[in-house]
């Protein structure tokens, strides 16, 4: 499903999902192949891994970032900026969406749904499995359903991102693909694609023939970790 791009991508889910590593990962991909590309920073929720955080570095890749201005860009309030709208209604921008992880993040996003028409965006719920909430299929189907209700909108496709950090190995991101498969199919959903780091990509593709790969590369880490090199 790499291939349904659509105007508007939403991600969301659970905390530590890895869903703000992949937005910008996904916006930078689409940077490839679209002029004009925005990311919207409505994570309300995590104080750490936040778009905003990477603001400088986005930019100067040529993507437009939206997110609280100055003084309440590091606030835990639903303080969005005008620019938001501008992303969704101007037809020549693409725009992804980093969606706070949970039901109130996800009320955020729910006050723009009069500009998110059906069939005009994709709503990913990114998953994963080695989280405390999100090890099960029941565990996942509960933080979905709650954030489809604060949203008001329906999830398009999961996508499987499981991962330990930088501890992940191909077995990791296996095992939890299999989970999120049997997920998918409980909810009649698509899974549109298993994030992998670049390094594994090879291997975990020899191990789930016919799955959709998207790599990635960790732009994102904790404060107490930005001076170690891994």
């Amino acid at each position: 499903m790499l291939r349904d791009v659509k105007k508007i991508t939403l991600f969301t889910g659970n905390l530590g999902s890895g869903k703000t590593e992949l937005a910008i990962n996904y916006a930078l991909w689409l940077k490839n192949s679209f002029p004009r590309v925005g990311i919207v920073d409505l994570d309300i929720v995590n104080p750490y891994f936040r778009t905003r955080v990477m603001r400088e570095y986005l930019e100067q890749r040529g993507l437009q970032v939206v997110c609280p201005p100055g003084e309440l860009a590091g606030a835990d309030v639903p303080a969005l900026p005008p620019a938001t709208l501008g992303v969704l209604e101007d037809e020549r921008v693409h725009g992804v969406f980093d969606v706070g992880g949970d039901d109130t993040g996800a009320t955020a996003l729910g006050r723009f749904k009069p500009y998110l028409p059906e069939g005009s965006f994709n709503m990913y719920f990114v998953v994963n499995t080695c989280r405390p909430f999100t090890r099960t299929a029941e565990g996942i189907i509960k933080i979905l359903r709650s954030v489809e209700k604060a949203s008001r909108l329906q999830v398009t496709a999961l996508v499987s991102n499981p991962n330990l950090g930088r501890d992940t190995d191909a077995d990791t991101v296996v095992a939890g693909h299999t989970v999120i498969e049997e997920t998918a199919r409980q909810l009649g959903l698509p899974v549109a694609f298993a994030a992998v780091e670049e390094n594994l990509a090879r291997e975990v593709g020899r191990r789930l023939p016919g799955v959709t790969l998207f790599p990635i590369k960790r732009h994102m880490l904790p404060p107490w970790l930005k001076d170690i090199q891994f």
